[in-house]
């Protein structure tokens, strides 16, 4: 039998018990066995006790349990764990299906099964006995045909288990039992009904799950893996682009007692980080390893060494750990989008790498990200966030100036928002896009402010709308309310992917305020994320001059019109939604002082 029994000593009647043991007993009986007997004798009993043999062979293969004993038309087995009886029992009710397929013409065997953990009488000859073995057998005999029984004990023991469902059927009477016992039918996972989620944005975010940590070195060694475990949760679970499974529904995980396929048909998950280490007495040692879960592939691991005073502190010693884990999703299914035809890509492989080659700000990406988006948007064409996102992908077209078209970009930007907006009013993304079009293209920025206050009415966490209403700030010249929305924005995004966008309005907003060296700070802080963003190398220049870096802003301006030949300081005010105000004015004449030409 597998494992060590838990035996509690027992006065010994007359040699004939040795102890007790909690365990896990199974009875399985076989449906209309007369009926069956009458009809093939032979075929019958040869059938079933070969179906046992093999059955018993599997339990000592695996170690995982043993056959008790034959009972004719049925079989008891005893398991020290809960879920390999469930496990066997599953397995068991699976090949007898085979079986019967396999001579169609004969009649089919079908088992009642019952399965109760308790506590059991052991014999000399290897029996057991007692009231629990009792309650199974009762179980066994109340089933209907091809069903499998389990007491509440089975059941608390393996809620969160991935092996099995359990649907409560409440009290049974069972027969010479003076009280109901509390049964739950036993049910495969790929047969339980499950009622699927309603199609929502987050539906196009990857789902990942955190595994208990397996830790070494201390009796209280599983206690620091849920506490770890809990920290990367919550780490991950700040990120707004990417689901994360609740700690209550993966607690009892664990890859030694279910495979990689349980585990991911039963959460639904696209990714799961996984871990091992050692607890020491001032600092633990962590290995983690993320794995995608269609390829079984690692795609991300490293080894983390965490200060003990600092686990459940609130203080995020993971939130490294999941920008990273995000990056790496992240390049996965840019590799992928580049790599792999459409059809074959989730829907959110295709948003993420959609957004993230959006703002790369190369002709190509750029190209590859909208094409992305109209795939998507195909696919599911009554979700508004693919539909927010095409929008901005038109005006950043307009404003990276790979379009002079700003009428009919502004007409398809605005198709999009409409549509999605149609579908949801009050969806934040949708709200966002469309005050995107209206500040940047048609250059209406009271309805644009409306649009901004809407959507951070609904979401006020939202950084990209709070980013945007201080950009709006700093296109009329208020300073302090542009600093307040983008700095806030900064605030909301310490590990974004995007980060030198939010990093390059919060630039133009201390420009708009005059705070020349934050203003400089934070330009270049997002051209070192990326050097090509002509916004930022607008800015930086206008802002290199007014610090007296003269020469400095002759450079960048020169790299600008390297990069966009056309860039003239009257092409830039029928561009900017601030060239009516004096702030875009000022702005305008810095450029003719740097030398842009008129």
């Amino acid at each position: 039998m597998a494992g060590t029994q838990e035996i509690f000593p027992t006065k010994d009647l007359h040699g004939w018990i040795l102890g007790r043991a909690s365990e896990t007993i199974v009875f399985a009986d076989v449906v209309d066995s007369v009926r069956l007997i009458d009809s093939d004798e032979e075929g019958t009993v040869s059938r079933w006790l070969g179906f046992v043999d093999r059955v018993e062979a599997d339990l000592e293969a695996q170690e995982a349990g043993r056959v008790v004993k034959r009972l004719g038309d049925g079989v008891m087995l005893e398991f020290d764990d809960p879920l390999e009886a469930v496990r066997a029992v599953l397995k068991m009710r699976q090949d007898l299906e085979t079986l019967n397929q396999r001579d169609p013409e004969k009649q089919a065997i079908v088992l009642r099964v019952g399965i109760h953990a308790g506590e059991v009488l052991l014999s000399p000859d290897a029996d057991i006995y007692g009231r629990d073995v009792n309650i199974a057998a009762r179980l066994a005999n109340a089933t209907q045909p091809g069903e499998v029984l389990a007491s509440a004990s089975v059941r608390d023991a393996l809620a969160n288990s991935v092996v099995a469902d359990f649907e409560d059927i409440g009290p049974v009477y069972l027969k010479n039992m003076a009280e109901p016992v509390h049964a739950f039918r036993v049910i495969p996972p790929q047969e339980f009904g499950r009622v699927a989620p309603l199609m929502s944005p987050e539906d196009l975010l990857p789902t990942i799950a955190v595994l208990p940590l397996s830790m070494r070195n201390t009796d209280q060694a599983s206690v620091w893996g849920d506490m770890l475990a809990d920290d990367l949760i919550t780490a991950l679970s700040r990120s707004h682009r990417m689901n994360v499974i609740s700690r209550l529904s993966t607690m009892a995980i664990t890859f030694e007692t279910n495979t990689v396929k349980e585990v991911s048909d039963s959460l639904g998950a696209d990714f799961l980080l996984t871990g091992s280490g050692s607890v020491g007495p001032t600092r633990h040692v962590i290995d983690l390893s993320l794995s995608q879960v269609q390829t079984g592939r690692v795609v991300w691991s490293d080894r983390v060494t965490v200060e003990a005073a600092e686990v459940l502190q609130k203080n995020a010693i993971f939130s490294d750990v999941a920008n990273a884990i995000h990056m790496a999703i992240l390049d996965l299914e840019i590799r992928r989008a580049m790599s792999y035809p459409v059809p074959t890509l989730d829907s959110y492989e295709i948003l993420m790498a959609s957004v993230a080659l959006m703002h790369r700000l190369s002709p190509v990406d750029f190209t590859r990200a909208g094409e992305l988006l109209d795939a998507l948007i195909a696919r599911i064409p009554h979700n508004p966030v693919p539909l927010a996102w095409k929008s901005r992908w038109h005006v950043l077209k307009v404003v990276q100036g790979w379009s002079s078209d700003r009428a009919g970009e502004a007409r398809q930007a605005q198709n999009h928002t409409h549509l999605a907006l149609d579908l949801d009013p009050t969806n934040s993304d949708a709200l966002i896009a469309e005050g995107f079009v209206q500040t940047n293209l048609l250059h209406n920025l009271e309805e644009a402010e409306a649009l901004y206050d809407s959507a951070l009415e609904y979401t006020p966490n939202e950084a990209t709308g709070r980013a945007l209403r201080g950009t709006l700030h700093a296109f009329r010249g208020e300073g302090a309310q542009a600093v307040r929305d983008t700095e806030r924005s900064l605030h909301l995004t310490p590990r974004d992917p995007h980060r030198f966008f939010f990093q390059c309005l919060a630039g133009s907003a201390s420009m708009v305020a005059e705070d020349y060296p934050r203003a400089l700070e934070l330009i270049k802080s997002s051209l070192r994320l990326n050097r090509l963003h002509m916004s930022s190398l607008r800015m930086l220049a206008v802002t290199e001059w007014r610090l007296g870096n003269h020469e400095n802003a002759r450079n960048t301006a020169a790299k600008i019109r390297k990069l966009d030949p056309q860039f003239t300081v009257s092409a830039w005010q029928q561009s900017s939604p601030s060239s009516d105000f004096p702030v875009g004015r000022a702005f305008a004449k810095t450029l003719k002082d740097i030398g842009v030409p008129d």
